[in-house]
């Protein structure tokens, strides 16, 4: 037994990556912000990078919200890809599959709709503002699981489990862009109904309501 456990210690500390199937506690755990804009459309992001050292495994998870500025449409969700460290400050990016976000509240599969592009990253959003609120909310809450598995490890789950949740200056940052958002998809949506564009009655995007707590 004890050699066992010495032969496990000494694949961790040459950063080999964690068994397949296994759950994980990361010890690095950075939250940031990020607003992309084009002429196209407008997004607000909290962007998670995560680390276990010495697993050379990292993965980066972007909750997002933005909105068309042709029509003032609104979507919601994330990306999600993970990577392997090669050497320093370079990454090879693994394909993955079966990716979700989990938590008390919201859960990805079944709510939101898929797209898996050619460098394995996965998207996940939706249009509906009640899971794009319910959805944000738990980001902001801060306790919930990233899983995903990858095919390099026989296409077991790998469930990465955050506890802590964004920072006040991210989170205010975050708000802030999103009701600048919000102004502006009602704006673009309000806009279009005037042209006679057949939008929804109602307009607004849904995602003005000021989040809570409640993970």
């Amino acid at each position: 037994m004890f050699v066992a456990l010495r032969l496990v210690a000494g694949l961790a500390l040459l950063g080999i990556n964690q068994a397949a199937g296994s759950t994980i506690f990361p010890t690095g755990v950075v939250y940031s912000n990020w607003t992309d804009e084009s002429e196209e459309a407008k997004v607000c992001e909290i962007v998670l990078d995560v680390s276990n050292p010495p697993s050379r495994e990292v993965v980066k998870f972007i909750a997002l919200a933005g909105y068309n500025k042709f029509d003032g449409t609104v979507l919601a969700g994330f990306l999600m890809a993970a990577a392997d460290i090669t050497t320093a400050d370079k990454y090879q990016i693994a394909r993955i599959s079966g990716a979700a976000f989990s938590s008390r509240t919201f859960n990805s599969l079944g709510h939101l709709d898929y797209e898996i592009y050619d460098d394995g990253t996965v998207m996940a959003t939706t249009q509906d503002p009640l899971l794009a609120i319910t959805f944000i909310n738990a980001v902001i809450f801060g306790t919930y699981e990233l899983r995903f598995a990858r095919p390099d490890s026989n296409a077991e789950m790998r469930t990465y489990k955050i506890a802590s949740a964004p920072g006040e200056p991210v989170t205010s940052n975050f708000m802030h862009c999103m009701d600048h958002l919000a102004v502006e998809s009602h704006r673009t949506q309000s806009d279009a109904s005037t042209k006679g564009s057949p939008l929804p009655e109602g307009g607004g995007s849904g995602l003005s309501i000021a989040t809570d707590q409640g993970g």
